[in-house]
C-alpha cells in the first residue's frame, strides 16, 4: 500500500472488506458442478453467477459496438 493513493483505494478497500462472504452465488452449487466440468473438459472460459454473466456480457456488448468504428484503424 501506498500512503499517497490512500484517498483514492480507501473506499474500494472498505468496500471490499465489508463485502466478504457476502458475495453473490451458492459456493455449495459451484462445488457441485466441478465434476461435470471435469468430465465434460474444461472450456479456456467459464463464468459462475449471475453477475459474472452479466458483467461479461455488459463488456463483450461495448466491444462489439466500438469496433467497427476502428475496424480501419486497428490493422494499421
Amino acid at each position: 500500500m501506498i500512503a499517497d493513493y490512500d484517498e483514492l483505494f480507501e473506499p474500494l478497500r472498505a468496500r471490499r472488506i465489508h463485502g466478504s462472504g457476502h458475495q453473490p452465488g451458492d459456493p455449495d452449487k459451484a462445488a457441485a458442478a466441478v465434476p461435470r466440468i471435469v468430465a465434460a473438459g474444461p472450456p479456456t472460459r467459464l463464468l459462475f453467477g449471475t453477475d459474472a454473466l452479466l458483467l461479461v456480457q455488459a463488456g463483450r456488448d461495448a466491444f462489439e459496438r466500438d469496433m467497427p468504428a476502428w475496424a480501419e484503424l486497428s490493422p494499421s
